[in-house]
């Protein structure tokens, strides 16, 4: 297709968007959502912390998933949603009594930006939830900006357990993101498909999949829109075996996909931090950096010369650009429950003790933080992790977005690819296995000692990164 046809096809999606009310360039795609973690999200989370702890409220130290013991018939799931402290019930709390929590936070970009304003607002709503609910552990948090002020709200998905299977645990999580690609219809399934996928993946990660439930949030402008991504989330579910679990929405009248799910294993998690050792190897499902060419092609549609640019420094015309873009979306689509099982077949059982020879050690997904998880890691293990390459969907487009200051981060993606650290047999095992399902693993580096937590990588890891704040996490290394 030329230039001019693929602009008028962009340009009759906007103003759907447009119709419908909605701004498509003030939604981030994918996770690029989320409240930044390294700047704002950690220190605000830290400085109130020790605050809530004094009224028995205990935040669960930063991993992909909620976990407890029990079953997903042991337990109720009582949905609330607070736009500010005023709205927190606190005698229904009492009734209620709730042990965990799994919280969703959308906040207006102006509060988003500083951890200070971000810290004061969370603080107010979690202080009045602690006070009425001594005990409650928020076992995950998820936080995302909104260009609209009208649109800040917190839905806290309490947990109340009442039994069931205790020999097995339970595995929860939120991922909420507003849109994955503005340039498709907002009700497309690939749209919410990619949605419910970034949120599942953090319990792929921990190889559960097993009696997922999926219970869905979704806000929208239009009453049509709403029953779209309803009827997605119901297709979805279908195809990975999932039940569906309505509960109130925020009702704000933006545009939000995404859920609290769960699901059980019979697993110990793969959070041996302490048996990470010098010789295990770091292997990637699949190559990462998904978000690069959504908006490099946005960027493109909105300036013809940024398109032209492209084509000159790289050879990439827009036809290709648009076939890059689909294939990745196309696999960000894609649910990764191969990659949960491959996992699960590789962790001991609960009763069961961890062996460098067998299990997986640690694993995470790669989406909003990009290639940095790999620095969570190193932070979590006390290791020293070097990196050999940097495994890009196309390299040449996340160097552009780069270069360009499209995005600060061009390793970012949503619904990605898991991260996972285990024993060389066991990554050679896991990489066959993965192959054979038609997926792409790469081992990408080796664990080099411990004491240190530290991450060496290539040099080039600069022609992928602009923001600074991510970029000296890392000791980087001429190849």
């Amino acid at each position: 297709m030329s230039y001019e046809d693929l602009f008028k096809e962009f340009s009759k999606r906007i103003e759907e968007y447009r119709a419908l009310g909605v701004n498509p360039f003030s939604l981030a795609t994918g996770c690029a959502v989320k409240v930044d973690l390294l700047t704002v999200l950690y220190p605000a989370i830290k400085s109130i912390k020790g605050d809530l702890e004094k009224f028995g409220m205990h935040i669960a130290p930063r991993r992909d998933a909620d976990i407890f013991q029990g079953s997903i018939s042991g337990f109720t799931i009582s949905r609330e949603i607070y736009r500010s402290e005023d709205d927190v019930d606190q005698e229904r709390l009492r009734e209620l009594s709730p042990e965990r929590a799994i919280v969703l936070a959308q906040v207006y970009q102006r509060i988003a930006d500083n951890p200070d304003s971000l810290a004061k607002i969370v603080k107010a709503i979690y202080l009045k939830v602690a006070q009425a609910s001594p005990g409650i552990v928020v076992g995950k948090g998820h936080s995302i900006v909104t260009a609209d002020p009208k649109a800040q709200f917190m839905v806290f998905d309490y947990i109340k357990i009442k039994g069931g299977d205790m020999d097995r645990l339970v595995v929860g999580n939120n991922d909420t993101i507003q849109i994955i690609d503005p340039a498709e219809d907002p009700g497309s399934i690939r749209q919410t498909a990619v949605a419910l996928g970034n949120s599942l993946n953090d319990l792929y990660t921990l190889g559960a999949w097993r009696n997922t439930v999926i219970i869905p949030v979704i806000d929208s402008p239009s009453k049509d829109l709403r029953r779209r991504i309803e009827d997605n989330v119901n297709r979805y579910a279908e195809t990975i075996g999932a039940k569906v679990v309505r509960a109130p929405q925020p009702d704000a009248g933006s545009l939000l996909m995404g859920a609290t799910v769960f699901a059980e294993t019979d697993r110990k998690p793969p959070f041996f931090y302490d048996k990470v050792s010098p010789g295990m190897e770091i292997l990637v499902t699949r190559p990462i950096g998904e978000l690069a060419s959504i908006n490099v092609y946005m960027m493109c549609m909105l300036d013809r010369e940024i398109a032209e640019e492209l084509k000159k420094q790289y050879g990439i015309g827009v036809d290709r650009l648009l076939e890059i873009k689909e294939e990745i979306i196309n696999r960000m689509a894609k649910p990764n429950i191969e990659v949960a099982k491959a996992i699960e077949k590789r962790l001991p059982h609960l009763d069961e003790e961890f062996s460098p020879e067998r299990h997986i050690a640690v694993t995470t997904d790669v989406t909003g933080p990009g290639i940095y998880v790999i620095k969570e890691l190193a932070e979590l293990s006390t290791a020293s992790i070097k990196i050999d390459k940097i495994p890009l969907l196309s390299p040449e487009l996340s160097e552009f977005a780069t270069k360009n200051y499209i995005i600060p981060n061009a390793t970012s993606g949503t619904n990605g690819a898991t991260v996972i650290i285990a024993g060389k047999k066991v990554i050679e095992d896991i990489e066959a296995e993965l192959r054979d399902r038609g997926e792409e693993p790469i081992r990408i580096g080796r664990v080099v000692s411990r004491g240190e937590a530290k991450v060496l990588a290539p040099s080039t890891l600069r022609k992928y990164i602009s923001a600074k704040a991510y970029l000296k996490e890392f000791e980087l290394y001429e190849a």
